[in-house]
């Protein structure tokens, strides 16, 4: 992901974003592998597009910056990236006369700021945009497919589930996911480090990553996440049973107690040490 605006890098907007996309993107059985920030600059959009590409993602989602106003730079810097130059869109302009229209303006003119939003990097194609003006963008640049979308969250939100989860989803095919989730007591993580390694070993293909949360009253409290991606419906849910099963009978002998579990076939389950 590539995130555009120096809102981002100042602390005047979170960038939430990101932390939806990646939770969208763990739930469909693939990760984001990196996200980038970048001010409203055209050399340092172009930079980090130039960069992204020679990782060899097989997306990337750029979010940020299509608006009418003179620092929505975003199809410029990755029109400079490619190498290619910014053209009219009819498709583009027809999506925004629509906005328009929906609202109640049918004739509104076509200023400067909004003929902006029309002018895509040579070969995009415009993505209809429903709670917004600026159409979100696709293009294929060396064989990357990459998407820019409007940073405003509803508009990005509407955008990737129309346009960009359905070719993400075909490309990766049918996954299943099994997630269990654990609250322990009286487990330190370093005490707990160990058997996380020791699981990671066995099982690469997993992720399991504990979550700290404080001593209160003397007692330590953490939450531990199991996830298991795989093609497989019961095999993927039987990795995922076997990891939380070793991991219980770890975290008992070192002593500690799950007080909950969330995503074993479904129920929740509570261990006693």
């Amino acid at each position: 992901m590539l995130a555009v605006g120096k809102e981002l890098l100042i602390g005047r907007t979170m960038n939430s974003n990101a932390h939806w996309l990646g939770k969208r993107f763990a739930r469909m059985g693939t990760m984001l592998k990196e996200v980038i920030t970048v001010d409203d600059d055209l050399e340092e959009i172009a930079s980090a597009f130039r960069e992204a590409v020679k990782r060899n993602p097989d997306f990337l989602i750029v979010v940020g910056g299509l608006g009418p106003t003179p620092d929505d730079m975003t199809l410029r810097g990755i029109a400079n990236g490619m190498g290619v130059t910014l053209r009219k869109s009819e498709r583009a302009l027809a999506l925004i006369g629509e906005h328009y229209a929906r609202r109640g303006l049918p004739q509104i003119e076509l200023t400067p700021a909004r003929l902006k939003m029309a002018r895509l990097p040579v070969g995009a194609e415009a993505l209809p945009n429903d709670a917004g003006t600026a159409p979100g963008v696709r293009l294929v640049a060396k064989g990357l497919t990459v998407y820019c979308l409007p940073g405003v969250p509803t508009e990005m939100r509407g955008i990737f589930r129309r346009s960009v989860e359905p070719e993400i989803r075909k490309r990766l095919g049918r996954l299943h996911r099994k997630y269990v989730t654990m609250k322990l007591e009286g487990i330190l993580e370093s005490v707990l480090a160990p058997a996380i390694a020791k699981e990671l070993e066995g099982h690469p293909g997993a992720y399991i990553k504990s979550h700290p949360r404080g001593i209160r009253g003397g007692v330590s409290r953490i939450e531990l996440d199991i996830a298991v991606v795989g093609e497989d419906r019961r095999t993927t849910d039987n990795e995922g049973e076997r990891i939380a099963e070793e991991m219980r009978v770890d975290i008992e002998r070192a002593g500690g107690t799950i007080k909950s579990a969330r995503g074993l076939w479904g129920k929740h389950w509570k261990s006693h040490s």
